[in-house]
């Protein structure tokens, strides 16, 4: 023994200083602070929560209505006194649903801009005559046009085996076109879109090996292991809780009609993904778990863009 220690010993004892249970106290509250620290406080499980609310929320109140402009005009008198700035069509075949909307905003659309397609249009709406609705039409096309004096109108085309006519969606009024200038209209060039399947397959099939690819790859950077696919009971029951949402929220998306909406599908996606980083980052950052999920977040809003560029 040392002349440190024996000095030391005289000055505070050898007995120890600390009784057992106070031992077990302070060894108790290091493993409070630990799994504080190691799985977070109360600001991760708020975050998911807040988010979760906030999804529910924007499906209950639906706000992807689309705010239109007062109408006072009758289309005719729109179209001989106003020019048509923008023009988005879509095919349509059900009359209780209107799908077409301003440029940029519904997936699958066919979109034109001031030029001969919208000169053909005006030249078409000048010649309509207010008529009886009759049961011998049936509804083509779904039509968004906005006039240079800023007005929107919503119109349905339809069809019968001789005329072409219309029918404003917000006044209900039914309009019709004479033998000639249906003829015409019938030379309207529509853009259909042309689907190559095999593309399509290609493009799946490219979109699925890129993500293994990147997936291996941050796993190998960053040394996350593949098993346990979960870190605990918590973490698996909140993913299949979070993959039940996911379900709800698609489904309702869908039946609402919303999912044609590029703002509503951009908004629901980045909700569900920064809901999912969260959660693996509340769960498994320890284990870096969280860059695999944010990794999936940039892959899939590339996806979504180039979804909508290639529709």
């Amino acid at each position: 023994m040392t002349s440190f220690k024996k000095k030391l010993n005289e000055e505070i004892g050898e007995a120890p200083r600390f009784t057992k249970a106070l031992q077990e106290r302070i060894v108790h509250r290091a493993e409070q602070h630990y799994r504080h620290k190691q799985y977070g406080g109360w600001q991760y499980p708020t975050i998911i929560v807040g988010a979760i609310v906030t999804l529910l929320f924007l499906i209950a109140v639906g706000p992807w209505q689309r705010t239109e402009y007062v109408q006072h005009a009758s289309i005719v008198e729109l179209a001989q006194n106003e020019e048509i700035q923008r023009l988005s069509i879509v095919q349509n075949w059900d009359e209780d649903s209107f799908n077409a909307g301003r440029i940029g905003w519904i997936i699958g659309q066919q979109e034109y801009l001031k030029g001969a397609d919208t000169k053909l249009l005006e030249s078409i709406l000048q010649k309509a005559v207010v008529a009886q609705k009759s049961d011998d039409y049936y509804v083509v096309r779904d039509f968004w046009i906005e006039f240079s004096n800023g007005q929107a109108v919503k119109l349905k085309m339809l069809k019968n085996n001789e005329q072409i006519a219309f029918l404003d969606v917000k006044t209900n009024q039914f309009y019709k076109v004479n033998d000639e200038e249906a003829t015409a209209f019938a030379d309207f060039d529509f853009q259909d879109i042309d689907f190559n399947f095999i593309a399509f397959l290609i493009w799946i099939g490219g979109i699925i090996l890129v993500g293994w690819v990147a997936d291996r790859a941050v796993r190998w950077k960053f040394n996350i292991p593949k098993e346990p696919k979960y870190v605990s009971d918590n973490h698996r029951r909140t993913v299949f809780i979070f993959k039940f949402i996911n379900f709800i929220a698609f489904a309702t998306f869908n039946l609402k009609g919303w999912i044609i909406y590029i703002a509503a599908d951009f908004t629901l996606i980045f909700i569900l993904l920064l809901i999912n980083t969260a959660i693996e980052y509340y769960f498994g950052r320890h284990e870096k778990r969280h860059y695999l999920a944010l990794t999936t977040t940039i892959f899939s809003f590339i996806i979504f863009i180039a979804f909508v560029i290639w529709v």
